[in-house]
C-alpha cells in the first residue's frame, strides 16, 4: 500500500509559487512589513503596523496566504484547530460560508495574560470580536486537536497557529497534522504556524528543522504548495531575543531566547492531492520505490 506520505514525497514542489510578494511558506522575519498588500492585511485584522510581533505575523501571513491561493470565499467551509478566539476567525467568518473554531476551552490557556481561549466564546463569540462579522458564519466547538469529531473530507480550509506545539511534543503533533489533513477536502488547503528552533538545543516542543520536516510536513501526507524559505531573523534579532521573564512587550517580538535556545515562527501552506493528482503521485511513488530497490539489488 503507498502512504500518503509516500504520494505526497513524489509531488513536485516549485521553489516559490508566486514570483512577488512575501514567500508563502517562510520563517517569521521583519521584512513583511514591507509589503503593501501584506500590510493591508494586518490593518484588516485591527493590528497595528508599528509593532511587529511574531504573533502578528501568524494572523497576518495565514489570511495573506489563503488569499494569494484563492483558499476562501463565501462557498467555502474553514476549520480552526486550538483557534481559541483570535483575531483571524472573525475575519475568516466574513470571507467564508462557515468558521468552525476548534479548542478545548479550557485549562492552562484561559488563564494566560492575553486569555487565548476563554469558555465563554462557545456561547458569547461577539464578546471577542475586534470588528464586525457575520455572527452566522462563527461556530466554536469544544474539541480535542487529536481526534477531530468530524468526518473525511469536511473542510475546504483547515489552519491551525502556533497550537500544535502545546499537544503532547512532537509525535503527537504529527498525529495533529494528520487529523487535519483527514478533515480536509481533496484540493483544499491547510495553513499551519508553530515554533521553529534557530539555534540551540530543541525542547519536547518546540522544532528542530529535520523534526519540524518529519513530524509536521511529511506526518501530514500533505504536499508544500512551495519550498520553505528558511532564512533566520538577523544575526542582531538572534543575539539579543525577547526573553520571557525579562522584556516580553519589547517591540520587535519576533526572536524568542531561553537559555541557549533561540526560536521564531515558521508557517508552511499546504495541500491535499485531488483524487486525479494522488493517483498519478502514487505511481510515480511506486516507480521511485522500484528503482530505489532495483539499485540496492545492484550495489549487493
Amino acid at each position: 500500500m503507498v502512504t500518503p506520505q509516500a504520494i505526497a514525497a513524489a509531488a513536485p514542489v516549485p521553489r516559490r509559487l508566486f514570483d512577488h510578494g512575501p514567500a508563502l511558506n517562510r520563517v517569521c522575519r521583519p521584512d513583511v512589513w514591507d509589503d503593501p498588500e501584506w500590510l493591508g492585511v494586518l490593518r484588516a485584522l485591527e493590528l497595528r503596523p508599528e509593532i511587529v510581533h511574531r504573533k502578528a505575523f501568524e494572523w497576518a501571513h495565514c489570511i495573506y496566504g489563503l488569499e494569494r491561493l484563492g483558499a476562501l470565499g463565501p462557498d467555502r467551509t474553514v476549520l480552526g484547530v486550538g483557534a481559541g478566539h483570535e483575531h483571524v476567525l472573525y475575519h475568516l467568518a466574513n470571507r467564508s460560508k462557515l468558521t468552525v473554531a476548534t479548542d478545548l476551552y479550557e485549562g492552562r490557556f484561559i488563564d494566560t495574560p492575553v486569555a487565548e481561549a476563554d469558555p465563554d466564546f462557545l456561547t458569547d463569540p461577539e464578546k471577542y470580536a475586534p470588528f464586525p462579522y457575520r455572527r452566522d458564519r462563527l461556530v466554536g466547538l469544544p474539541a480535542d486537536g487529536l481526534k477531530l469529531p468530524f468526518a473525511d473530507n469536511s473542510f475546504d480550509v483547515v489552519y491551525s497557529l502556533s497550537s500544535i506545539e502545546h499537544f503532547g511534543g512532537h509525535e503527537m503533533a504529527g498525529v495533529a497534522m494528520q487529523e487535519m489533513a483527514r478533515v480536509l477536502t481533496p484540493g483544499g488547503v491547510a495553513c499551519v504556524a508553530t515554533e521553529l528552533v534557530l539555534e540551540g538545543p530543541a525542547n519536547d516542543e518546540f522544532f528542530a528543522r529535520d523534526v519540524f520536516d518529519r513530524c509536521v510536513v511529511a506526518a501530514s501526507g500533505l504536499v508544500p504548495v512551495e519550498q520553505l524559505d528558511d532564512e533566520p531573523p538577523s544575526r542582531e534579532l538572534i543575539d539579543d531575543p525577547v526573553v520571557i521573564a525579562e522584556n516580553i512587550n519589547r517591540n520587535p517580538h519576533l526572536v524568542m531566547g531561553e537559555g541557549a535556545m533561540r526560536w521564531t515562527s515558521v508557517i508552511v501552506f499546504l495541500r491535499k492531492p485531488t483524487v486525479a493528482q494522488a493517483a498519478l503521485w502514487a505511481a510515480a511513488a511506486v516507480a521511485q520505490r522500484g528503482r530505489r530497490k532495483l539499485a540496492e539489488r545492484l550495489a549487493r
